[in-house]
């Protein structure tokens, strides 16, 4: 049993260990904050730990990625074994699940498919993809976007889907810029007078792509 003066061999803690330190903290004598956790109540946890590593990404710090990443390493191996835990999967299964579907989804290297660039490549796991989840009506890939998108990705996603469906019909409407700069003034612009008139533009537009955007591509 790993305690908290244990030194691995070579210094440095390895997988295997991780994953015994967090099954001890989950077990009888354990931590008692992690002994309650559930799937549920981890959710706003793993949220936090990927923006915190996105962020490690764009503000180019390894040691930040290293322990980011090691936070959301954690949190996969949390919710495993809480599945093991429950008797509804174990980390295998997770492993398992993950590599068919890298190995199915990439048919241009690992079957038949080819792609030429990384455009055909994405082209070709998006069908992959569809084949997979067995898909056959726009609503069911505009069902399939996760509901706690932040609502800007969540429409971002629809709208990407309708185009692709060929289901897209532009109404007129405010002249889009061409650069970034100039839409993320433009967004900020539409927040900022939402703002002033005790409107929540993140609870607005969900509720439009729930309500009006989804419902009207069924």
């Amino acid at each position: 049993m790993i305690r908290y003066d244990y030194v691995p061999e070579d210094g440095k803690y390895k997988f295997r260990d991780l994953y015994e330190i967090i099954e001890l903290l989950r077990s009888p004598g354990g931590c008692p904050w992690d002994r309650v956790q559930t799937h549920r109540t981890l959710v706003t946890p793993m949220l936090e730990e990927a923006y915190e590593l996105a962020d490690a990404i764009e503000k180019n710090r390894d040691d930040k990625l290293v322990e980011e990443l090691g936070d959301v390493l954690l949190q996969v191996i949390f919710h495993c074994i809480i599945g093991e835990e429950d008797g509804a999967f174990t980390f295998d299964d997770v492993t398992d699940a993950s590599a068919r579907k890298m190995l199915f989804r990439h048919s241009h290297v690992f079957g038949s498919d080819t792609a030429e660039n990384a455009g055909e490549a994405l082209e070709n796991w998006e069908r992959r993809k569809t084949d997979e989840k067995g898909f056959d009506t726009l609503e069911q890939k505009l069902r399939d976007i996760p509901k706690n998108f932040p609502a800007l990705y969540k429409a971002y996603k629809a709208a990407s889907k309708i185009r692709k469906a060929g289901a897209d019909s532009p109404e007129a409407g405010p002249d889009i810029p061409d650069s970034e700069e100039e839409l993320g003034k433009m967004l900020y612009e539409i927040c900022r007078r939402a703002e002033a008139k005790g409107l929540n533009p993140e609870m607005a537009l969900r509720k439009y792509v729930d309500r009006e955007v989804i419902n009207e591509n069924r």
